[in-house]
């Protein structure tokens, strides 16, 4: 019997990390897979990690080309009837793929599920927070009027569906996610797991996995694209994604003011407040890292947020 679920992971200099991330995939419960891991051109020995997992994982190499290049190469040499993407500094619970392949099982008109995740930093600790706690469904009209939290790691789709939409846009090597997941809605229903089966890392704090921005020109290749296709503007997109890691930043910094870390708090502001210098709340928040113990403490507001969303 033929796997049923192709994971698909796309590595780009992920040496320190992907490792994790294929034994998270070995590890869940659902083992009717394959997995298909795609070296984007790294330069830092991912290969080197990757191909200590053969035969369980299939190493294809490619020249530098970006990450739906790398995903849709990882699609062609696969063959289950569901896609699962995992990206190489990302983790999945044990039950992920059985209780996402379940809602595809049991739900026919639906063509994509997603989850909820919790974040980490870049070292993997988990923080506690979960990226988009409570929401609906979306239409293609709420993805289209905001950014929508649907992150490869978190997707189990039906091969099909994902073949009609056309893949990952080779053209975008930023918010080529946001640009699919447009198409993918245009095939078919949407499913959403509340838990949070995955954790997402966040690749720039306390210690850089990757180098930050370079966004601006895929920001507005997107722009175009989306306009184009669907008659409206993706600045709402563009914008949200500009403002995301200022937020987390800014609940890094809080989680570390709770737990008395005021170095690692003032290093969280100051980052936050190097992406949006005009974000008064951060300055204030840095400003706070200097108080007395007792007045740091009061209204920290990390142990409330525990729950939901940074």
């Amino acid at each position: 019997m033929g796997a049923r679920v192709s994971v698909i992971v796309p590595v780009y200099n992920g040496a320190a990390t992907v490792a994790a991330a294929l034994d998270s995939i070995l590890a869940q419960s659902f083992q009717e897979i394959e997995i298909v891991a795609v070296d984007d051109g790294s330069t830092d020995g991912s290969t080197s990690v990757l191909e200590r997992y053969a035969p369980r994982v299939r190493v294809l190499c490619q020249e530098n080309r970006g990450p739906s290049a790398a995903r849709n190469l990882g699609v062609r040499s696969s063959s289950g009837d569901y896609l699962a993407f995992l990206d190489a500094d990302d983790l999945w619970r044990p039950e992920f793929l059985q209780r996402s392949a379940a809602v595809l099982d049991s739900h026919p008109e639906c063509v994509l599920v997603y989850s909820d995740l919790e974040l980490a930093d870049s070292t993997g600790a988990a923080m506690g927070a979960r990226l988009i706690g409570k929401r609906d469904v979306p239409t293609l009209r709420d993805m289209l009027d905001r950014l929508w939290p649907i992150l490869p790691s978190s997707v189990v789709m039906r091969r099909e569906a994902f073949d009609r939409a056309g893949g990952f846009p080779e053209e975008l090597t930023s918010f080529e996610d946001v640009y699919f997941w447009l198409l993918a809605r245009e095939q078919g229903e949407f499913w959403y797991i509340e838990e949070p089966l995955a954790l997402w890392r966040f690749a720039h704090y306390p210690q850089p996995l990757k180098p930050a921005g370079g966004q601006e020109a895929a920001g507005l290749k997107f722009d175009r694209m989306v306009e184009m296709r669907y008659g409206v503007r993706g600045l709402a997109h563009t914008a949200g994604r500009r403002r995301a890691p200022r937020s987390i930043l800014g609940f890094f910094g809080l989680h570390a003011l709770a737990r008395g870390d005021r170095r690692g708090a003032r290093r969280a502001f100051a980052a936050a407040l190097h992406i949006d210098p005009w974000r008064a709340k951060n300055y204030l928040r840095w400003l706070r890292t200097f108080l007395p113990d007792g007045l740091v403490r009061i209204g920290s507001g990390a142990g409330s947020r525990k729950s939901g969303r940074p």
